[in-house]
């Protein structure tokens, strides 16, 4: 919880799209959706096409393997504001279910589905989906970061396309991944409209084919920003209804686990009363203020995250074993540790760093991708073992001659999106900038690995 192009058509229909979260919860009581008679003809619905790249106007070439990543980042951004339209008639579709006392299941890539687990600015009614069989008013949200997403067999696209047994039931399936990806492509044809309905909705996240660390960088981000804009007209939704859904704090807020304790399962807030939000609004504000930090990061960061990219490869360089240690929900299971880096390890969430980092030998290098504030303590005991360190953090930190500090863009609490008559913003934008940032550190990581040794 803490927190943080494609032209491609295929007219065969029956998709939509949705998003949720991950958290479980017990709701109000379950009504069960309303389902098509037996011999109904099929619902008709749309594939959603992300907008194709316009024709790239003449620009200075980017100075590094950073500004070309985020610039990457940057043009998707310009081109993603029509998927907020496509996704409000998906969004009201997956409020109605979840106001009805329906869980929010996430699954598809590990790290998509902890990106909205028990999480600041989430709901407190989001549950990992492990393949148990759904109830009619669940919604299911499943993403995919890469084409050969395996994490979770039972959200395989060839299985939700066929509805394949009983574990989907009646529930609602929102599929977000890139239809450029021929193992997606291919499969969009064998949609068992019998089983479906108009449920399921396949959302075309934009990401290009590729196997390069700009393509793996766009396809995390790309699901897990529009993962979360799904979320932000899913509550948008409700007010319109005269709802207005639970949703985390960060532990970091003054009162935030207070917060957090008044809100556990349930699925409306049971004081506060956000008014009619028009619909695609939420959506727009998160896709331009992601947008803005990212801008903000590339125009003042780039030549700190080459500075890492350096000291990280001269450390493996030397014998030492870079540790990936992170606050992010996303990184852990969602980001790729390049095959070259042999001496990189993604450790996992830094509350499991605290007993093994005593053994960490002289010579190792901790990659600390924090949240808020800079870890001194942490940091300046592997400096005393003869590590050094990395550190990505919003606070501002030192860099010397064993520390290197990237700052994050983002702002307190993570969360982004003010709601009117709201104490708390929801939606936060730490693990779409976290995706980037990690990118960026590998590209300049194995650029600086494949100078002399």
């Amino acid at each position: 919880m803490t927190c943080h192009a494609r032209v491609l058509t295929v007219v065969l229909a029956f998709a939509s799209i949705l998003i949720t979260d991950g958290a479980a919860t017990a709701g109000p009581p379950r009504a069960a959706t309303p389902r098509p008679a037996a011999g109904a003809p099929a619902a008709r619905t749309g594939i959603y096409t992300f907008p194709a790249a316009a024709n790239p106007s003449p620009a200075s070439a980017p100075a590094g393997h950073t500004e070309a990543i985020y610039q990457a980042a940057l043009q998707w951004f310009d081109r993603a504001e029509p998927m907020v339209d496509k996704l409000v008639p998906v969004a009201e579709q997956a409020a109605e279910s979840l106001l009805s006392g329906g869980t929010l299941y996430v699954s598809g890539n590990g790290g998509f589905a902890d990106e909205y687990d028990f999480r600041a600015g989430g709901f407190p009614f989001t549950e990992i989906w492990q393949g148990q069989e759904l109830e009619d008013d669940d919604v299911l949200l499943i993403g995919n970061f890469r084409p050969n997403e395996m994490e979770n067999p039972r959200a395989r696209i060839d299985y939700v396309v066929r509805g394949y047994g009983r574990r989907f039931g009646g529930a609602m399936a929102v599929h977000l991944s890139g239809h450029d990806w021929p193992q997606i492509s291919r499969s969009l044809p064998a949609v068992n409209s019998g089983h479906w309905h108009g449920r399921l909705h396949l959302v075309d996240t934009g990401a290009p084919e590729g196997a390069g660390i700009k393509e793996l960088c766009i396809g995390q981000f790309s699901a897990t920003v529009l993962g979360w804009v799904l979320h932000g007209e899913i509550i948008s939704a409700a007010t319109r209804k005269g709802k207005t859904l639970a949703t985390y704090a960060s532990d970091w807020e003054p009162g935030g686990r207070d917060w957090d304790a008044s809100v556990k399962g349930r699925h409306e807030h049971p004081k506060y009363k956000v008014p009619p939000i028009p619909a695609g609004k939420i959506g727009k504000q998160y896709l331009k203020t992601c947008r803005g930090q990212l801008a903000e990061f590339l125009a003042t960061q780039p030549g700190q995250v080459r500075l890492a990219g350096r000291r990280m490869a001269e450390s493996m360089k030397k014998g030492g074993v870079v540790w990936a240690i992170t606050d992010s929900h996303v990184l852990p299971r969602g980001a790729v540790v390049p095959a070259e880096l042999t001496r990189m390890k993604m450790f996992g969430r830094s509350y499991d760093w605290g007993y093994f980092s005593r053994s960490t030998p002289k010579g190792d290098l901790l990659l600390w991708m924090g949240y808020l504030r800079y870890p001194r303590g942490t940091i300046e005991a592997a400096k005393r073992r003869g590590c050094d360190a990395v550190v990505v953090t919003v606070d501002k930190g030192p860099t010397d001659e064993h520390t290197t500090h990237v700052r994050s863009c983002w702002k307190d609490f993570d969360t982004v999106i003010d709601l009117p008559d709201y104490p708390i913003r929801v939606l936060p934008s730490s693990g779409v900038m976290h995706t980037v940032q990690w990118y960026a550190l590998m590209a300049e990581t194995l650029a600086a690995d494949k100078g002399p040794r």
